[in-house]
Formats: C-alpha cells, sequence, structure tokens
C-alpha cells in the first residue's frame, strides 16, 4: 500500500485549510502568538465538525513568502501546528510558504504529522515572491537522510506563479512522480481559482495511478463536477464565511459542502447496482 493510501485509505479526502494568521517574523505580525493559536483553534474544530476528512495547516498570513523562513517563525508555525496536532485525530499535513520544504520536513517529521505539501518540486517556477527552483533532489535527500512514512503531496504547475521556461505537461507530471511524489496537486491561477476541467483529466491520464488532487477553487456548487475527475481536493477560501479567504472557517460552509460529496457517492452507488 501507498504510503498515501495508507495516510487517506480509498477514499476521496477532503482536506481543509487552516490558515495562519501572520506569525513572528513576518512583517505583518501583531504580537500575539495566543490570538493565532485561538484563531486556529477555532478554524480546526470548524473543519472537524463540518466533517472535512483531513487538516492541512499553513502559514497563510506571512504575506510576502520567502522561499526559506527566519529560525522564529519556523518555530512559532511548529508550536502551534503541534499544539493543534495533539486536538485532532484526522490526518494532518503541514504547508510552510513557499516551498520552505526543509521546515516542512522537520515539522512534520518531529510533530508526528501525515503529509506535507511541496509547491515547487521537478519545476523551477517565478512569481511575486521571486524566483523558486526545484527542491525535489534535496528534499528526497532529506528524506532518506530521516526517513518516515510521510505523504509528499506536490503541485503542478503551482498556482500564483509561472514557468521560468515552459515544459510539457506531461514532462513536469513524469518528473514529479519520478522523483517521488505520492500525489500530485492541479490548482487554477490564483488563490480560489479553480483549475480548467480538461487540465485536471489530461493530468489525471498522465498520472495513471498517482492520486491527483484539486488544490485550488473548489466550492460547494463544483464539488461534484471536480471529484468526478479527482482524487480530492485541498479547500480554503470556500470553507471560510462569506467565500472570503481571510475570514474564519464556517462549519455550516464545510457541512453543506460535504453533504453534496455524500450525496455524490450515494448517487454512484445506486446507479453502480
Amino acid at each position: 500500500m501507498s504510503v498515501y493510501h495508507k495516510v487517506f485509505g480509498n477514499e476521496k479526502p477532503i482536506i481543509g485549510m487552516i490558515h495562519l494568521k501572520p506569525l513572528p517574523g513576518s512583517p505583518l505580525y501583531m504580537g500575539d502568538m495566543k490570538n493565532i493559536y485561538e484563531a486556529a483553534c477555532e478554524d480546526l474544530n470548524a473543519l472537524i465538525q463540518g466533517g472535512a476528512n483531513a487538516v492541512l495547516i499553513e502559514n497563510f498570513g506571512d504575506i510576502p513568502y520567502p522561499t526559506q523562513n527566519e529560525l522564529l517563525t519556523t518555530i512559532a508555525f511548529s508550536a502551534i501546528a503541534v499544539k493543534l496536532r495533539e486536538q485532532c485525530k484526522l490526518p494532518m499535513g503541514i504547508n510552510v510558504q513557499f516551498n520552505d520544504f526543509e521546515a516542512e520536513w522537520a515539522i512534520a517529521y518531529s510533530g508526528d504529522f501525515d503529509f506535507i505539501r511541496v509547491e515547487v518540486f521537478a519545476e523551477n517556477r517565478m512569481g511575486p515572491n521571486g524566483v523558486c527552483n526545484a527542491c525535489g533532489p534535496q528534499l528526497m535527500r532529506l528524506k532518506g537522510r530521516f526517513p518516515k512514512e510521510i505523504a509528499l503531496l506536490a503541485d503542478v504547475h503551482v498556482k500564483h506563479t509561472f514557468p521560468i521556461v515552459d515544459q510539457p505537461l506531461d514532462f513536469t507530471v513524469e518528473s514529479i512522480i519520478e522523483g517521488g511524489a505520492d500525489a500530485l496537486i492541479c490548482t487554477g491561477i490564483t488563490t480560489g481559482k479553480s483549475p480548467d476541467l480538461d487540465d485536471v483529466k489530461a493530468m489525471k491520464r498522465l498520472a495513471g495511478s498517482v492520486p491527483v488532487l484539486i488544490g485550488s477553487g473548489v466550492n460547494e456548487n463544483t464539488i461534484q463536477t471536480f471529484m468526478s475527475e479527482a482524487d480530492g481536493a485541498i479547500i480554503g477560501s470556500s470553507f471560510k464565511k462569506e467565500g472570503k479567504v481571510l475570514n474564519p472557517i464556517d462549519f455550516l460552509r464545510v457541512k453543506n459542502l460535504m453533504s453534496k460529496l455524500k450525496l455524490m457517492d450515494k448517487n454512484e452507488a445506486v446507479n453502480y447496482e
């Protein structure tokens, strides 16, 4: 059994995002770690009550993102994440912006987390935060030195970035899979924007047995369409109050989306019989 399926089973997981408020070391930090933690706890409880299948913690508020965070930021992230881990039995993951793979593996390894999201694994990308080089070679060697069954979820053509040199989708997908990623993530151009369904289908075709998750833009109205093609989704914006990414999570929005997905599964079961 693959590491991915050990973490998520055979279902199509809906992974809810916990967007941390600005941490120490980031420009917008407000000087109150307790407030960051309490807000994260409220979001975690909303995801659990709403029925999400897994949780991904991200330092979303630390704009603009460096490719390697200050030690203070990493430790603050870890301190909050570990306390959240103690409150949740669901699979939980780590995403340290932007592509800070060393911090992600360190926190996941030491804090008993189940997966990490890696934005730039086998591509060289550029965006508003500068140039980001593929981290796959360094990450897999880090994993080799400190082995643990932590699933690697890797983006393809990650949002908010553009390629330094264009490369065909089939080459990118093959490179990410050969490099050791356990699942692929297909996103739209920015946070909250969904990918084109044809892009999802193309990625699924190229990925073969490797799972493909939707990484942005899934909502209550599109969940059934995307889950008919993909193997799961990572959801942030549409779980927030009024669908606004900076708002707290609304457990009713989580519950409504999960109900739509359960209804889809039920209908498919009936059709199959």
